[in-house]
């Protein structure tokens, strides 16, 4: 295979060495000039036609004829406006509004029972006072390839987009009480005490503290 690649080649490049040669050839050879054709030898003789003055128009007498002004009709006198008489009006005066009764006042609303704060569970876990270390803007930068392996197969059952959507979720957040209640209430079969799970708080505690 390989020769017969190599003869084509060198056939092809007799090819464009003719062509070459046929293309200077051509480029070599030269044109006779065209004489050029004088225009300035005929001229036009627009200027020496003679002016032809055009007919000049009879003059148009106009017969005065006398104009007698009709006298202007005396004006007529106004006649006088009618009195119009203005209707009598009946005032009527307004009865007196009977006085109100007075209202018992409203009772006092009863004071709203004092609601029994419930005790965070995971205020004592570990994850929760341990230092996460240097701070990051974003979540999957402070989380190594080996961790992310981690969390796939074990906290999201190998789900990938799961656990992309996640990490998304939490980067939105400010605050890691937030983060916390969304883990409890997405993922409510988390073993909190568990170790992927420290890592993967300590991971998410890296940006919201």
């Amino acid at each position: 295979m390989l020769q017969e690649y190599q003869q084509e080649l060198e056939s092809l490049k007799g090819r464009i060495a003719a062509l070459e040669e046929k293309i200077a050839t051509l480029l070599g050879t030269a044109y006779p000039d065209e004489e050029a054709v004088d225009f300035t030898d005929i001229q036009l003789g627009i200027n020496e036609l003679p002016e032809q003055s055009a007919p000049a128009e009879p003059e148009m007498t106009q017969t005065e004829v006398p104009f007698e002004a009709e006298p202007e009709p005396a004006p007529a006198e106004p006649e006088p406006a009618p009195e119009i008489s203005a209707p009598e009006v009946s005032v009527l005066e307004p009865e007196p509004e009977p006085a109100a009764e007075p209202q018992p006042a409203p009772a006092p609303a009863p004071a709203p029972a004092p609601v029994s704060a419930e005790p965070d569970p995971t205020a004592q876990l570990p994850w929760r006072k341990d230092k996460p270390g240097m701070a990051v803007k974003n979540i999957r930068s402070g989380i190594s390839l080996l961790d992310r392996a981690l969390f796939i197969g074990t906290l999201f059952k190998e789900d990938f987009a799961l656990y992309d959507q996640t990490i998304a979720n939490l980067n939105a957040m400010s605050s890691l009480d937030e983060a916390v209640d969304y883990i409890r209430e997405n993922f409510p079969s988390w073993n909190l005490k568990s170790d992927v799970v420290y890592h993967f708080m300590m991971s998410i505690r890296k940006k919201l503290g």
